[in-house]
């Protein structure tokens, strides 16, 4: 097994050892030619000496040798040295894998615009027919300047090939039928894709609670609503309620207002805002449309969007002088009016009682109130010229003895009637 490895390796400089982990040992090195840094991985394990088995290793490594795409770290060579299967790919010099960078805050946009990029390289990878199946964030690398590279691209399917299990399958980022041993699918990704967006929006691994995705924004108020809905889909337990695939996620994901979860008053309708296509700052890609580019995944300048002039109000129809006024409805500090004339019976006042009982029969009854005219000319436009108002003579008062009414006061006791308690001696 050494001497294979050996032989692996020795065409490459200046190679070092890095360490071992997920079943396979890890190499870094340059090639002679163009002196590029290279990262080589080496399954120290043997293919089946069969021809099922060496098609369909010859179908994954040229798949593998066709991925070509921003987001992903490129392959420079797939191959097996006497039946010992290695992955040779660029080694990523500035940057650092996203699960050192997990415990940062990252806001919405920040997370969105992450795993629409590490998507679009899944997108593109199934386009060629290799699922990436442990998708985890010790595969998804951040560069200094912001871009995404996703590796690791046929891993897990060369393990399987020389029988070796990954310990990745075990990870909350990965597929829960992963780890009973089912293979991949593009659904599996999908749950890869959402559970590190879940991660990144709500601080922790996805939370499951009696067999439900609680939300992320459980634990996050700056998450929108709509992104809820989407995660708990893409994350479900049985792969046949999830997303189809990558390119429906991402769909679902971009659709999405990536605002903060804001309470507003509710706005009238406007009109949509005109705007202009706009091209991608890191790929090039011109008259485009949305957040995200649709070749490189990579989060679009939002263009100034052209407000639509606000339209005056029609002017009110003004009153002419020889209409009739009514008064239809009368508040504080508010008075509606309106053209006609309607009579309506309306109580201004009325007298109070200021007795009851037996006492109240000795009072006469009220005197009724006067009545006024109201016609289509004006209020009281009739009674302008006449005399005013004959009021009747109220009835005398009755004279009430209140001392006979009223019940008898106790009598006061005075100094003289009050015993006084002598101290004893």
């Amino acid at each position: 097994m050494r001497d294979l490895v050996r032989q692996i390796v020795e065409g490459y400089k200046s190679v070092k050892l890095v360490g071992q982990e997920e079943g396979y040992v890890i190499f870094t090195g340059q090639e002679p030619d163009s002196q590029q840094a290279v990262s080589i991985k080496v399954l120290p394990r043997l293919l089946a000496n069969e021809p099922q088995a060496a098609r369909r290793f010859e179908a994954l490594s040229r798949a593998l040798r066709q991925l070509n795409h921003p987001n992903i770290v490129a392959v420079r060579q797939v191959g097996a040295r006497a039946g010992m299967p290695y992955v040779v790919t660029r080694a990523v010099e500035k940057g650092q894998s996203l699960s050192a960078a997990l415990d940062r805050p990252w806001t919405v946009d920040a997370a969105a615009d992450l795993v629409m990029q590490a998507g679009k390289a899944l997108e593109h990878a199934f386009n060629k027919g290799v699922v990436h199946g442990t998708l985890t964030p010790e595969s998804i690398v951040v560069e200094d300047k912001g871009r995404v590279l996703v590796a690791d691209f046929g891993l897990s399917e060369l393990m399987e090939m020389v029988g070796a299990r990954s310990q990745r399958e075990s990870s909350p980022f990965v597929a829960p039928e992963r780890a009973s041993g089912k293979p991949a699918t593009p659904r599996s990704d999908v749950y890869s894709l959402a559970a590190i967006l879940y991660r990144l929006l709500a601080g922790r691994p996805p939370q499951v609670v009696k067999g439900e995705v609680l939300p992320p924004s459980r634990f996050n108020r700056e998450v929108p609503a709509g992104i809820d809905p989407l995660l708990v889909r893409a994350l479900a337990t049985n792969p046949a309620d999830r997303f189809p695939d990558v390119k429906t996620f991402l769909a679902a994901l971009g659709s999405v207002t990536l605002a903060p979860r804001v309470q507003q008053a509710p706005q009238a309708p406007q009109a949509a805002p005109e705007t202009a296509g706009v091209t991608c700052s890191r790929c090039g890609t011109p008259n485009q449309t949305g957040r995200f580019c649709r070749k490189c995944g990579a989060q679009l300048p939002q263009p100034t969007a052209r407000v639509p002039e606000r339209r005056q109000p029609p002017p009110r129809a003004e009153s002419k002088l020889d209409e009739p006024i009514q008064i239809t409805r009368i508040e504080v500090g508010y008075v509606e009016v309106g053209k006609g004339v309607e009579l309506r019976e309306t109580v201004i006042a009325q007298p109070m009682p200021v007795a009851t009982g037996a006492i109240s029969a000795g009072f006469p009854e009220p005197l009724p109130m006067p009545q006024l005219k109201v016609t289509a000319s004006g209020l009281f436009a009739a009674d302008v010229d006449q005399p005013p108002i004959a009021m009747p003579e109220p009835p005398p008062m009755p004279v009430i003895d209140w001392a006979e009414i009223a019940p008898p006061m106790p009598e006061v006791p005075t100094i003289e009637d009050i015993p006084i308690e002598r101290e004893r001696p």
